[in-house]
């Protein structure tokens, strides 16, 4: 049974999909259809959604206006500043409502869920009709079931980019068997099943969906693939990038060719395992003691901010000086989005311990560092053999040890034997190297004709 405050939660929104429905019909006779506009939707940070960033640089060039729905905290990339782009800010809930104790959620969402809802509604329905919107979930709730009514009322044209399933994220933070988490998933299935086009990170993901949820319209694959700005440095671009970075980090390690850089992100939340990252810097430090080892000193940067970065930041120093690392220097950094590429550019190995909560989804910052090519170390699970091919452009591991051993095996002999290793071909057989060639090819189609 619902608590009081879910079935009042759902009660305004039923009264507010009746008003939004009167409302439209009167609009609607003084708003005319935009044939020549798209929207692109993100119920969180434009800025920090770099796949979205690229549907709307996209259809820039390909000669469409672009109205984009979100949040506006972080920049936008300079391709986004634009006549033809048009910003429409959402409903963003106080900072203080997200630490709010969990036995509140249900009365946060009380208030959040229908203003949430009423102001992606008021973006898109009660302005000039955009031709196609193109919209990100998670999340889910509302953006579905508002998307769903949108297009319905207004006849547009819906495309649903599927980045991950919204219900599996919130098993994180209340439990897979909770109540709420099993309602997220039958209204996500439920009001994410209608679509002109459904897009997924994965072929896995597509098949799961369409199987389980039964979906309908077009589904098809439209795999990450990183942006221009990044590629790989050489040369004396590279050695004033590494000095750049040894200066700005105050790692003089970073300026030298014999200390190897290994780079990893993380938004520091409990779904990456920093413990595993922990262990196997020690395990490293400890075999590259030896003296026939071979294998070098790193500099180990962790990139991101969140919740148990300063947590971590004190167990990485108390480890290290405990047990006196001579060949593993850690720095954490949060680095301005124009330096992330640049500090990827230069990397010797890229670590992910993006562990996905569905299963169904794909790390963007191995997709970034294949763009560099950049050597990758990636924590395995099902459907990582779409990115990452052991051997081709890259490596596996499953736990600290593996991790550490990977490592080993990757910088032994560096600098010349590890360069040696670097892929030559960032991404799997039979798939686009490039955002434009793979967006050109799956989703252009699928588009209203200017």
């Amino acid at each position: 049974m619902l608590s009081p405050g879910l079935g009042a939660t759902w009660l305004l929104m039923g009264a507010a999909a009746v008003l939004a429905v009167l409302v439209v019909l009167v609009v609607r006779v003084l708003r005319m259809y935009d044939a020549r506009t798209a929207a692109v939707v993100v119920v969180g940070d434009v800025g920090r959604s770099p796949r979205m960033c690229y549907h709307a640089t996209s259809l820039l060039e390909h000669g469409w206006h672009v109205r984009l729905v979100g949040h506006f905290d972080a920049p936008l990339p300079p391709t986004l500043v634009h006549t033809r782009v048009t910003r429409v800010p959402l409903y963003a809930p106080p900072a203080w409502a997200a630490r709010l104790p969990r036995i509140l959620f249900p009365f946060v969402a009380l208030v959040k869920v229908p203003l949430g809802a009423w102001s992606l509604f008021a973006a898109l329905a009660l302005r000039p009709t955009p031709a196609v919107i193109v919209a990100q979930t998670p999340p889910a709730i509302p953006t579905l079931a508002v998307l769903r009514l949108v297009r319905a009322l207004c006849r547009t044209r819906l495309v649903i980019d599927w980045h991950n399933l919204g219900y599996t994220l919130l098993a994180l933070k209340l439990g897979a068997t909770h109540p709420l988490v099993r309602l997220a998933e039958v209204l996500e299935s439920h009001t994410g099943r209608s679509a002109d086009v459904h897009l997924f990170v994965t072929a896995a993901m597509r098949d799961a969906l369409v199987a389980r949820w039964h979906l309908r319209g077009a589904a098809r694959v439209l795999y990450d693939r990183p942006g221009s700005s990044f590629r790989a440095l050489v040369g004396a671009e590279r050695t004033a990038c590494r000095a750049h970075f040894a200066d700005v980090l105050h790692d003089p390690g970073l300026a030298r060719d014999d200390h190897a850089l290994v780079v990893t992100s993380t938004s520091w939340t409990p779904d990456e395992d920093m413990d595993m990252l922990l262990d196997a810097a020690s395990l490293y430090n400890r075999a590259a003691q030896a003296a026939d080892a071979h294998l070098p000193r790193i500099s180990l940067v962790i990139t991101g901010k969140g919740p148990l970065r300063t947590m971590y930041e004190a167990r990485f120093t108390a480890r290290a000086q405990h047990e006196r690392w001579t060949h593993v220097r850690t720095t954490l950094a949060w680095l301005a989005a124009e330096d992330y590429p640049r500090l990827l550019g230069c990397v010797d190995v890229g670590v992910s311990l993006h562990q996905s909560s569905s299963g169904l989804d794909l790390p963007m910052k191995v997709v970034d560092l294949l763009g560099c090519r950049a050597t990758v170390c990636a924590l395995d699970y099902a459907c990582l053999h779409e990115l990452v091919a052991p051997g081709a452009n890259g490596a596996v591991f499953v736990d600290a040890a593996g991790l550490a051993q990977t490592l080993a095996k990757l910088l032994h002999g560096f600098p010349a034997a590890a360069c040696a290793r670097r892929p030559t071909k960032a991404f799997p057989q039979g798939t686009a190297e490039t955002w434009a060639e793979n967006w050109d090819a799956v989703v252009l189609p699928a588009l209203p004709t200017l």
